[in-house]
């Protein structure tokens, strides 16, 4: 404890509140020497004093004690946690919905994508094939955009940090789902260019293998 700085925090304190030395005295049940001698730190005030001290300037013992005030936190607003709470809240729905739309879109497309491997050398050979095809697309953009909506509104209240470490993983398991569709149309157009089914399924498997390395590699820089 250093009395000189205490004793200067004393009187910078009873300045502020437009007190002179014999009203605070007068307000401690003390004499005016005593306020002075605390002042000019030729004495500390006795430690059953202090809290009165403190609440008469509306600081803490804590603080007298050190001759400072101390930063107080900010306040969370009891709105700003529930505002983040109801964030995430729509985050997780929009990431469930998404997920599945975009896993029935993925499963009709690879479905209807490796039929056609093995049955048709040519594209878009049965009109089942581009209806499925469409429908698979149409689910995979929606699923997509319904999972957008979700991050975007994170924005709200938190900054690109942490939507990533809230979003990233969910992001990374969506884009794998999701790629799934495109991987096997890719490999049905190598099928028809190459005309023999093995070179689709082939490329489908390489496909998927770089697929699954490139997402491993995000996954552990999220991490």
């Amino acid at each position: 404890m250093d009395s000189k700085k205490t004793g200067a925090f004393i009187c910078a304190l009873r300045k502020e509140k437009g007190l002179t030395q014999a009203a605070l005295s007068e307000m401690l049940n003390v004499s005016n020497r005593t306020v002075s001698k605390w002042e000019n730190g030729d004495g500390f005030p006795d430690i059953t004093i202090l809290p009165q001290i403190a609440a008469v300037f509306g600081i803490t013992v804590d603080e007298l004690l050190c001759g400072e005030r101390k930063p107080q936190a900010p306040a969370v607003k009891v709105e700003e946690v529930e505002n983040k709470e109801n964030l995430i809240n729509l985050f997780q729905i929009s990431f469930v919905i998404s997920f599945f739309i975009g896993a029935f879109a993925a499963l009709l497309g690879v479905a209807t994508e490796l039929y056609s491997i093995w049955a048709f050398r040519i594209l878009f050979y049965t009109h089942w094939e581009i209806i499925f095809a469409a429908v698979s697309l149409a689910g995979e953009i929606a699923a997509g955009l319904v999972f957008a909506v979700g991050v975007t509104r994170l924005g709200v209240s938190y900054d690109k940090k942490s939507i990533v470490k809230i979003a990233g993983k969910k992001t990374l398991l969506l884009a794998a789902v999701l790629l799934l569709f495109p991987i096997a149309f890719m490999a049905r157009i190598v099928n028809v260019v190459s005309g023999f089914a093995f070179w689709g399924y082939l490329s489908a498997l390489i496909l998927i293998v770089i697929l699954m390395i490139v997402l491993k590699v995000l996954y552990d820089k999220i991490k």
